[in-house]
């Protein structure tokens, strides 16, 4: 298992949740784009024991832990991301602050 988190700050400021922090930020769209490209590459974003998104303890970023099985299924699901980071956001790749 390839287990990797990922934190997003935004605006400086506390969300009431995590729709909230991705909304206020203009990237509904792109959350919701990444989220479809997941489940097409075969990855069960509903599972908690594979993703879990959820706000940090102050409530000012997003924490995003991914469990992958193995290096196949990271890279069949990176083959098919966007390839597109979203702009305006501090983004802290491979954190050990992982959800689960």
């Amino acid at each position: 298992m390839i287990k990797e988190t990922t934190i997003l700050s935004g605006i400086d400021k506390a969300y009431d949740s995590v729709d909230a922090f991705f909304t206020e930020n203009g990237l509904a769209d792109w959350r919701a784009n990444e989220l479809k490209l997941f489940t097409e590459a075969g990855f069960d974003v509903t599972d908690s024991a594979k993703q879990m998104v959820a706000l940090s303890d102050d409530s000012t970023k997003v924490v995003i832990t991914v469990d992958y099985a193995d290096q196949a299924e990271k890279d069949a699901i990176l083959a098919s991301a966007s390839g597109t980071e979203p702009t305006g956001l501090e983004i802290i790749l491979d954190s050990e602050d992982h959800l689960f």
